[in-house]
């Protein structure tokens, strides 16, 4: 959890000025995060480099990814987490990327 909680912090560090990131700090009592799991450090930059990689839509336009901070662990030099900046639900090219690494609900 200590990994989670520092790629998040730098995620929103990183993004503190995009609209999308001052709305979900705006309301801090309404907050929603969704904790996902994969089964490898290979899924997580698998993630990363499909979330960094140019997405066309149909309409032929480019669309823009939400911003993500990868931590990786050290001394161990291994991915450990990936945070997404604060984005639409619903995205669905987001959606997308992450069901096709397999991602699915944490349960502890």
């Amino acid at each position: 959890m200590a990994q989670v909680s520092h790629a998040t912090a730098a995620v929103l560090h990183e993004t503190r000025e995009r609209a999308e990131t001052l709305e979900y700090l705006a309301d801090l009592k309404n907050m929603h995060t969704v904790v996902l799991q994969v089964s490898s450090a290979e899924a997580i930059r698998a993630i990363s480099q499909a979330l960094s990689a140019p997405v066309v839509a149909k309409s032929g336009l480019p669309l823009s990814l939400p911003p993500h901070h990868i931590w990786i662990e050290q001394p161990e030099n291994e991915p450990s987490c990936l945070a997404l900046a604060p984005n639409r639900r619903g995205d669905k090219a987001v959606r997308k990327v992450l069901d096709k690494a397999g991602c699915r609900v944490w349960r502890s």
